[in-house]
């Protein structure tokens, strides 16, 4: 449901609950991949921003094959 939820805050860029999709990229990392995409698909520049800020805190604690799926959506 979370996910979903987020998908559709992306979707239609609903700004106000951009810290939804946040903290789920921060605590719902094995999930989140699809949402990094979908934010770098708009090509809306807030959104790339959360998806860049989301993966600089988490990115150390990434599996090393998912961060690098992740890494070459969003750089």
């Amino acid at each position: 449901v979370q996910h979903r939820w987020c998908e559709l805050v992306v979707k239609h860029a609903y700004s106000q609950a951009y810290c939804d999709v946040e903290h789920f990229l921060l605590h719902d990392q094995a999930m989140g991949v699809y949402l990094y995409g979908e934010l770098m698909v708009q090509e809306d520049p807030e959104q790339q921003a959360l998806a860049r800020r989301c993966l600089a805190l988490v990115q150390e604690e990434m599996d090393q094959s998912v961060r690098r799926v992740v890494e070459e959506m969003i750089l």
